[in-house]
């Protein structure tokens, strides 16, 4: 099954195309994952919609928050990783602050190239090995990164190697090269790649996945085409729906309800299911991957019973 080959690792990274739900289809995982008994954290990053509003929570901001039972979210702001770093180099709490107040150190951040990514895959390293303290038992058995859109996913996987080729020798230099190997290692790494059935979403998906594997060295499990528009009508009843809405017929189903109206949304449907089983082929011809394919939810807004109906999805794939 695809989730067992997925939720082997530790840690699981998702990127996509940005609008195609990676961070619905991450909650989805980390539920289906505590559905197995694992504690599972979801890692964002600077985001402004924070997944623990989904359900039904307050923003969790830089603390590790429980949202549901064996389920906790943070969201990582690049420069507030970067401050605790600080103060944790600079144990005096004056000199920390003077160091963080310095306009020089603003600069530095500021102009530093890659050095807002590494920190934060630097955090998310931190928080994979943390350990609880008295049992030394891992804090969470799987950790979940929704990762930047496509272009800017790339851009954070590259950094460490860059980052220990620029600058070999130090604590920068060896951190990277920790989080490198980290990346690379496909027992405890691997990227889950998000689509959803339209053209430029799967071209990048495909795009990413060949230079993730070519540049970064990173392990990819599964692309999930998320959004799928399933078959409701019968190939008799798609065929009368098309046929009626060419002839241009009209009339009234139900108090309030036009024919024209109801076969104008049954032409639609049948388009997009026949578009996402046009992208669910290319997909599967594209990328040498198990395709795990999530449905269209027709929900005014994604909720807790929504994210369920997913993960549900996610544990038969």
């Amino acid at each position: 099954m695809v989730l067992d080959e997925v939720l082997r690792r530790r840690l699981v990274i998702l990127s996509g195309k940005g609008g195609v739900g990676k961070s619905t289809v991450g909650l989805a995982l980390a539920v289906a994952a505590r559905e197995r008994g694992k504690r599972v954290l979801l890692v964002e990053m600077d985001t402004a919609l924070e997944a623990a509003r989904v359900l039904g929570r307050g923003p969790s901001g830089a603390t590790e928050t429980q949202v549901m039972p064996g389920v906790f979210t943070v969201n990582l702001d690049p420069r507030g990783v970067m401050d605790e770093y600080v103060r944790r180099m600079v144990p005096v709490d004056m000199l920390a602050r003077r160091v963080l107040e310095s306009p020089l150190y603003k600069r530095f951040f500021a102009a530093a190239p890659g050095l807002p990514e590494l920190m934060l895959l630097g955090k998310v390293m931190t928080l994979e090995e943390a350990h609880d303290r008295w049992s030394r038992k891992p804090r969470y058995d799987l950790v979940i990164v929704d990762a930047p859109a496509t272009g800017h996913g790339l851009s954070l996987l590259r950094v460490p190697l860059a980052a220990s080729k620029a600058v070999p020798v130090g604590p920068v230099g060896h951190s990277a090269r920790r989080i490198q190997a980290m990346l690379r290692d496909e027992a405890r790494t691997t990227l889950l790649l998000v689509a959803i059935p339209e053209e430029m979403a799967v071209t990048e998906a495909v795009e990413f996945h060949t230079t993730a594997a070519r540049e970064v060295g990173i392990h990819t499990s599964a692309v999930v085409l998320n959004a799928c528009h399933e078959r409701r009508l019968t190939e008799e009843q798609e065929a009368e729906v098309l046929r009626l809405a060419a002839a241009g017929a009209d009339g009234t189903l139900a108090r309030g309800v036009r024919l024209g109206a109801a076969l104008a949304a049954g032409r639609r449907h049948v388009r997009r299911r026949k578009l996402t089983r046009f992208y669910q082929g290319r997909l599967r011809k594209a990328l040498p991957l198990p395709l795990v394919c999530l449905p269209y939810l027709f929900h005014e807004e994604m909720d807790v019973d929504s994210i369920r109906t997913l993960a549900a999805r996610l544990e038969a794939s």
